[in-house]
């Protein structure tokens, strides 16, 4: 039985093409979701399943090869009719399912458990459902699990959003910036200078407007995420297999990650005050590399020298983790990271060098602006944070290539 279309449908619609994410490939964000779904559940499919005007469309699908099937096949739509968890325990047994092709036929379903994923105006986008080919229950605790799951993936859609948003406002920036310029041609040095200052102070404006949404919209849905992962984590913690607590680690480690994202974002609009006091700096190095699990074939050699330096210890850790993290994508699952500490009176200088394939030569000198990367994703903010904390500190932080090789020099304490 096709399902009815939701009163709200054409506003629904709007909203779903107003995503950009139909027929995108697909996102390791989003597969990681669905993958830790598949596991925590013991399903063969998890879906992150958009239903469009005649389809039902699939971001990420695990345990499927199809990317996407006719909406009046669609367990999905009618799923969105309503916000709680849809749960049918044996399809056959159903009479709106009971004669679908994908339950007579490939793949055999037989139980289907989806929760509607909305937007922020509450319109019913599709669904994170789980589905298996006998039929089976979902407990109450379940259920919420599988809520929790949804709201990280409405969290990544609303992160999607706002990164797009973002990449928007830094566009119309650029292209103010160049208007400036062409004008300022006519106009001395002085008023050259200050239109510079003009332009920052609203590339500035602009990312605390997006920094407060970003706050908003990311921050509380990442909190129940994490909680959720905490207690399942403990719940399960006796009876999980290694393969589980991998996956429960990899879970931690993406909410980890987001909080950094949003904290790079809502740093970049404020300068705090330093809480200094002396530290080791092998030590601080250490935390930092303990965020990241490193592929087999990627070495991190830590140094084996130490120095004392008079520092804010959190937003030092801070440095090193973005550059130790960067390094690790640039040697792209196998390399060589080597970090080290030498004395360089009146300062103590880290250089951490990596293997990688290098920066582009006309890259190098913009790598500290706000807004520039080279990446696919991301903010532009991590370097250029970076940069601000060590100055703060009275120190300095450059680059250069040959090997690729990041260099910090802090005061000695």
């Amino acid at each position: 039985m096709e399902a009815k279309h939701p009163d709200n449908e054409k506003e629904r619609i709007k909203a779903l093409t107003s995503l950009n994410i139909l027929d995108t490939p697909p996102e390791e964000k989003f597969d990681r979701i669905t993958k830790i779904a598949q596991i925590i559940f013991d399903v063969p499919i998890a879906l992150v399943s958009l239903v469009d005007e005649n389809r039902q469309w699939f971001k990420s699908c695990m345990g499927l090869s199809e990317r996407e099937t006719p909406r009046s096949m669609s367990f999905c739509a009618h799923a969105i009719l309503n916000d709680d968890v849809m749960i049918i325990e044996d399809a056959t047994k159903d009479e709106r399912f009971a004669n679908n092709p994908l339950v007579t036929g490939s793949p055999l379903i037989k139980f289907y458990a989806g929760k509607p994923l909305r937007d922020p105006n509450n319109h019913m986008l599709g669904t994170l459902c789980i589905i298996d080919t006998v039929p089976r229950k979902l407990s109450k605790a379940d259920t919420r699990v599988l809520s929790d799951l949804a709201t990280w993936v409405e969290s990544e859609f609303s992160s999607l959003r706002l990164t797009r948003q973002l990449k928007d406002n830094a566009q119309k920036l650029l292209l103010a910036e160049a208007e400036l310029r062409t004008k300022n041609v006519i106009l001395e040095s002085e008023n050259r200078m200050k239109t510079d200052q003009l332009i920052a102070s609203e590339k500035m404006s602009a990312l605390g407007t997006m920094s407060s949404r970003l706050a908003h919209d990311l921050k509380n849905p990442l909190t129940i995420i994490k909680m959720s992962s905490e207690i399942l984590s403990a719940q399960l913690e006796s009876s999980m297999t290694d393969d589980m607590k991998m996956k429960c680690g990899m879970l931690t480690n993406a909410v980890q990650n987001m909080e950094r994202i949003i904290a790079d974002t809502l740093n970049f609009v404020k300068t705090s005050e330093l809480h200094m006091s002396n530290y080791s700096i092998k030590t601080i190095i250490k935390k930092s590399a303990a965020n990241f699990n490193l592929d087999k074939d990627v070495a991190l050699i830590l140094p084996d020298e130490d120095a004392q330096v008079n520092c804010d210890a959190e937003k030092i850790l801070a440095v090193f983790s973005n550059i130790i993290s960067n390094a690790i994508q640039a040697v792209d699952k196998s390399g060589k990271i080597t970090i080290s500490i030498k004395d360089k009176s009146p300062n103590v200088l880290i250089e951490i060098t990596d293997s990688g394939p290098g920066i582009l030569e006309e890259n190098l000198e913009k790598i500290f602006e706000p807004l520039f990367t080279s990446k696919s994703t991301g903010t532009g903010l991590g370097l250029n944070i970076c940069k601000s904390i060590i100055e703060q500190h009275k120190g300095a932080i450059y680059a250069r290539n040959s090997p690729t090789t990041f260099s910090v020099e802090l005061p000695k304490a």
